[in-house]
């Protein structure tokens, strides 16, 4: 498990302080995922070199299963870092090593035999599914394939956490998935506590369990996935349920509509339907999307009231119904 509190990082620069990071906290549990999003100069970097402790925090703690890496004495770090795997954007892999070389590497750092040290690498390839990779150069491997040798890398010392920063932001779509049902595959298997770094949606439906936005040195928006989908209107859900299109001229009074089908939330079907009697006349349905979030399957509607309904008359209705609706703000 991986434990942050009120990690603080400030910088000075032409002679003001810059706080690059004010006051992060959370945590990661062993097998689970946690994805950071958040724009550029949101921090995210930041946030990684000090959890890498390739940067000391100002202030605050970096706690895996309860030992505080933050305080570590400066001769200790090389060994500290030892329970934090590292997977970068780009594989950043030697060229001039077979992949075999590449994954022993940090063994070969900390002293680990020649025999032990290929032994673990071989082990560690065949995991990843690179097994018959393991004579070859980085120049000969795809761009998937040099990042599963990173992977590899990453758990080469047995670390208990594994941070992954953008790491399918170089990939095509089908590698981006494959890699990304590796690193879930890894976390099960393997108990780790994996925290992602990445400005894509798409990561975070796929793989994270827990999320949090980061903006400006802080979180603004964190928990559970369907807790924060669940939380209708913020930014992390309108993002996570994006609606296809813009609203038309003629949509003023459209307005946004969200249900699940999970029990005891009611569902967007029998919501709406009964919206549906209750007003006499149905909503026209000008866009929608569904999709399945932290085992919750939520159902997002972009409708517009029938002739002779106020947008506010059709919103009691659903929410009377079980959804939450709002009316839509250009």
């Amino acid at each position: 498990m991986i434990s942050v509190t009120h990690l603080a990082k400030v910088y000075s620069q032409a002679g003001r302080d810059i706080h690059a990071l004010a006051g992060v906290s959370l945590e990661v549990p062993a097998g689970s995922v946690h994805g950071v999003i958040g724009p550029s100069g949101a921090g995210k970097s930041t946030l990684v070199r000090c959890l890498a402790l390739l940067d000391r925090p100002t202030s605050g703690t970096v706690e895996i299963d309860g030992v505080d890496l933050a305080s570590v004495p400066a001769g200790e770090l090389r060994k500290a870092r030892r329970r934090l795997g590292v997977v970068f954007q780009h594989a950043n892999l030697f060229d001039s090593r077979t992949v075999l070389d590449n994954v022993a590497y940090p063994l070969e750092i900390a002293g680990v035999s020649r025999r032990e040290r290929r032994a673990r690498a071989l082990e560690l390839l065949g995991l990843v599914g690179l097994s018959e990779a393991a004579g070859a150069h980085p120049a000969q491997l795809s761009g998937g394939q040099r990042q599963r040798v990173g992977i590899a890398r990453a758990l080469a010392t047995d670390p208990d956490v594994l941070l992954c920063d953008e790491p399918t932001s170089a990939l095509d779509p089908r590698t981006t998935d494959e890699i990304l049902d590796l690193i879930a595959s890894l976390k099960q298997r393997l108990g780790l506590a994996v925290l992602v770094i990445t400005h894509e949606m798409h990561v975070v439906k796929r793989i994270c369990d827990t999320v949090s936005l980061l903006e400006a040195g802080a979180i603004v928006e964190s928990g559970p996935l369907a807790d924060v989908v669940a939380a209708f209107g913020s930014r992390l859900s309108t993002s996570l349920l994006a609606l296809p299109g813009d609203l038309e001229d003629g949509d003023v009074d459209a307005l946004d509509a969200l249900g699940t089908s999970a029990p005891g939330h009611g569902t967007r079907g029998s919501a709406l339907d009964a919206a549906t009697r209750e007003l006499g006349a149905a909503p026209r349905i000008v866009a929608g999307t569904v999709e399945t979030l932290g085992g919750v399957t939520f159902h997002r509607l972009r409708l517009v009231a029938p002739p002779g309904t106020s947008p506010a008359r059709l919103v009691d209705a659903l929410t009377t119904h079980g959804a939450q609706a709002q009316e839509v703000t250009r």
